[in-house]
């Protein structure tokens, strides 16, 4: 039971954190990409893209948004 309810925060943390990191990339697009500009050069090319495109960043942040709120939702057990 208590392994459960471990894994049910960490799937929920990561649903916060995909809802969290998409609405600030909504807002700003480049500045939220060119932040996480570092690491591997398959990173810093794909940050430079979101950073080039707000548009098309708009949209995968969206959908990061989109599937945070899936995740949580599909978290929360069904209470009348």
């Amino acid at each position: 039971m208590k392994t459960k309810l471990i894994t049910r925060r960490v799937i929920e943390l990561g649903a916060l954190v995909l809802i969290g990191d998409g609405i600030m990339g909504l807002i700003k697009p480049r500045w939220h990409s060119l932040l996480w500009h570092f690491g591997p050069q398959l990173v810093r090319a794909t940050t430079e893209e979101l950073a080039e495109h707000p548009k098309t960043a708009r949209g995968i942040y969206a959908a990061e948004v989109a599937l945070g709120v899936l995740i949580a939702s599909r978290q929360t057990p069904d209470v009348p």
